[in-house]
């Protein structure tokens, strides 16, 4: 198996269309995973990305009419 490729906030940023910065955001509170090289070197893999937009994606569930109105065409 071979390693994944190692990404900068940059780099995930170019191909998810988010600034470095916002990555780092993601980063920082803990809900986009990276691997510390050191200190100051972080990187990110597409993985740790799709696990990320997996569990930030939300669906909207349409709420029940309660307005009490008849549906449906008399």
């Amino acid at each position: 198996m071979a390693p994944e490729k190692l990404l900068s906030p940059r780099e995930l940023g170019d191909i998810v269309g988010l600034s470095p910065a916002q990555v780092r955001a993601l980063m920082n509170d803990g809900r986009l995973e990276f691997v510390q090289i050191s200190p100051k070197t972080k990187m990110l893999t597409m993985s740790g990305w799709e696990r990320f937009q997996r569990s930030a994606t939300k669906v909207k569930v349409p709420e029940p009419d309660c307005s009490g109105a008849a549906s449906g065409a008399d």
